[in-house]
């Protein structure tokens, strides 16, 4: 081969090679760069995650707070009366107090539900609806008419629904992470 073009040989293996790891170096970069960029999109998507879950968490909470302060305000009432009924105490007034603690019951039951775990959901439900029944029950006592069940069926349902609000509120505690203690009450714990 001829020294010349041997040299344009060279020349041009150089130049390319020159311009080819501009290029390929260039390539590098940009790659280097997207993945940057990707890792960081996750990691906002991961902390935006984050902070909802923190946020659906302190409404949860927050709900379960004041979900449990009224369904045991309202079961404290109905105990009060059931009592004063039983001690043979006239109450023709007692269904009208009870009916706030009744509606703000209501009320926080329906805005819970938008937000409670279904697991509690669920165990509420039963509760809500218990009170409500002896709520009704109650009312013919007071007024001295004919009643579909007797006081001590009635105290046998306060009983049931002291049973059940501690089953919701361990449930309540089991969806916030913060007990593993049993859904259900242990034997002679705290009963009505």
């Amino acid at each position: 081969m001829d020294p010349s073009l041997t040299a344009l040989v060279v020349a041009v293996v150089g130049v390319a090679g020159t311009l080819a790891s501009g290029v390929l170096a260039h390539r590098g970069a940009l790659k280097a760069k997207t993945v940057e960029l990707d890792r960081a999109e996750r990691q906002r998507r991961d902390e935006q995650l984050a902070a909802e879950r923190r946020e659906a968490l302190a409404a949860r909470r927050a709900s379960y707070a004041v979900f449990n302060q009224r369904l045991r305000q309202f079961h404290s009432v109905l105990s009060k009366d059931y009592f004063a009924l039983a001690a043979g105490e006239p109450g023709p007034d007692r269904a009208r107090e009870r009916e706030e603690p009744r509606r703000v019951l209501r009320d926080v039951y329906a805005e819970a539900q938008m937000v409670i775990s279904d697991d509690v959901l669920a165990a509420a439900g039963g509760v809500v609806h218990q009170l409500h029944r002896i709520h009704a029950l109650l009312g013919p006592h007071e007024r001295g008419e004919e009643a579909d069940e007797s006081l001590d069926d009635i105290r046998e349902r306060l009983e049931r629904a002291s049973e059940g609000l501690y089953e919701v509120r361990q449930t309540m505690r089991r969806d916030l992470g913060v007990s593993a203690l049993p859904v259900g009450r242990p034997d002679g714990y705290g009963a009505t």
